[in-house]
C-alpha cells in the first residue's frame, strides 16, 4: 500500500515539475487555436527585427509557376526569371538531345526492318547488333533529355526564390574603381578593384 502512495506522490511531483518547465506561450493577439512553443528564456535572447523588407514581394515570378513552366517547356521558367543565357543553353541542349533520340529511334526502326527482311544469318546478326546499339543510344538520349528537364525545373524554382534578394552591387556602381591615398610623407598608396 505504501508503494502505491509513493508512486502517486512521485507522479504528482513530476507532473508539477513538468508543468513548471513547460515552455508553452499563448499570445492573446493570435487566434484561439494558435500556440507558440518557445524555450524558457527565449524572450530575453531575441533581438528586434532591424530590417522589415519583405523579399517575397520582390520576386520576379512565383517559384512554383517557374517550376511548372520549365516542366511543360524546358527553358520557359528561366525566361520568366530573366535568365536568358540559361534558357538558351537549356533549349539548345534539349533540342540536341531530343533530335538525337529521334534519329537513333529511326535508325533502330530501319535496322529492325532490314533484319526482318534479311535471309542471311551473318547479315541478320550484324543488323540485330546494330538495332540493339541504336536502341540503346535512343534510350540514353531520352534519359538525358529527361534529366535536363528536371535540372531545368529545379534551377528555375531556385532562381525564382532568389530573385527577391537584393543584389550585392548597387545600381550605378562602377565595375572598375581606383583608390589613391597619400602614404605618410613619401609616396602614394593606390588600389584597383574590379567587380564582375
Amino acid at each position: 500500500m505504501t508503494k502505491i502512495y509513493l508512486s502517486l506522490i512521485l507522479v504528482f511531483l513530476l507532473r508539477g515539475h513538468a508543468q513548471a518547465a513547460d515552455s508553452t506561450y499563448v499570445d492573446s493577439n493570435l487566434a484561439n487555436d494558435t500556440v507558440i512553443y518557445k524555450p524558457i528564456g527565449f524572450e530575453s535572447s531575441t533581438l528586434a527585427v532591424s530590417d522589415s523588407i519583405d523579399y517575397e514581394k520582390r520576386l520576379i515570378q512565383n517559384p512554383t509557376m517557374a517550376l511548372v513552366k520549365s516542366m511543360l517547356v524546358p527553358g520557359l521558367g528561366q525566361v520568366g526569371n530573366r535568365k536568358y543565357f540559361k534558357a538558351a543553353v537549356v533549349v539548345g541542349l534539349q533540342a540536341w538531345l531530343i533530335s538525337s533520340a529521334i534519329d537513333h529511334g529511326r535508325e533502330a526502326s530501319d535496322f529492325k526492318d532490314e533484319f526482318e527482311m534479311s535471309l542471311d544469318t551473318t547479315e541478320r546478326n550484324i543488323l540485330y547488333d546494330n538495332f540493339l546499339d541504336s536502341k540503346d543510344q535512343r534510350n540514353k538520349f531520352t534519359w538525358f533529355a529527361v534529366i535536363v528537364t528536371f535540372v531545368s525545373m529545379f534551377d528555375a524554382f531556385a532562381d525564382a526564390h532568389l530573385s527577391g534578394f537584393p543584389k550585392d552591387k548597387k545600381p550605378g556602381e562602377d565595375k572598375l574603381s581606383l583608390n589613391i591615398k597619400p602614404l605618410d610623407k613619401k609616396g602614394l598608396y593606390a588600389s584597383v578593384a574590379v567587380s564582375f
